[in-house]
């Protein structure tokens, strides 16, 4: 490929890349998985502390219903609408949607030695995110990556075998995308100013 075919490549990537949580039926492989886990790894991190860490939890695992019932749980117990029926329908939709997810992990940053690094780590480690994103989507599958309600439970990280002092990134669900949904930007000149 010519070095202007990979930038085209690059920049139609980070373009049609979206976040995406409706997958097909089909496995994803542990090989593909540890391929878009690699990408994320080469991420820019300041001072090379590599901070993030990566907890996948396996399909039919014990480990994924567990934290599948965590989530549940605390979303009937934190869900705003007042109608218990829709709480109820809600939590079984968070509990399916951990469970049938082709692939479902965790994804954490460590601490840094002081205020500065860990903010540094933190931000790194959603770079590594951004390059399993990408890597994933250039491989046919798509990402959802998630900072809601299959992060909140605080047992969450105690079931998915993570320390106290790590910071949640997300939740991410991985798969093959029924669909690609479309988006838009607003132009560079509404959110670039030049001095």
């Amino acid at each position: 490929m010519q070095p202007g075919q990979t930038a085209s490549a690059v920049l139609d990537t980070i373009r049609n890349r979206r976040n995406a949580r409706e997958f097909t039926d089909e496995p994803v492989s542990r090989e593909l998985l540890e391929t878009i886990l690699e990408a994320a790894t080469w991420a820019p991190n300041h001072r090379n502390t590599e901070p993030w860490r990566f907890l996948v939890l396996e399909a039919g695992g014990e480990g994924r219903a567990e934290v599948a019932d965590a989530v549940a749980q605390w979303t009937l117990e934190n869900a705003l609408n007042p109608n218990l029926v829709r709480r109820e329908r809600s939590a079984e939709a968070a509990r399916r949607e951990i469970l049938d997810a082709p692939a479902f992990m965790y994804v954490f940053s460590i601490p840094g030695r002081d205020d500065e690094v860990t903010t540094e780590n933190y931000a790194a480690a959603a770079c590594a995110v951004q390059n399993l994103s990408l890597a994933a989507h250039a491989l046919g599958l798509a990402v959802g990556w998630s900072t809601g309600r299959a992060c909140r439970p605080e047992v969450v990280k105690r079931l998915a075998g993570a320390s106290d002092d790590w910071r949640t990134v997300g939740a991410l669900y991985v798969g093959y995308p029924v669909a690609r949904p479309a988006a838009t930007r607003a132009p560079v000149s509404e959110v670039v100013t030049w001095i």
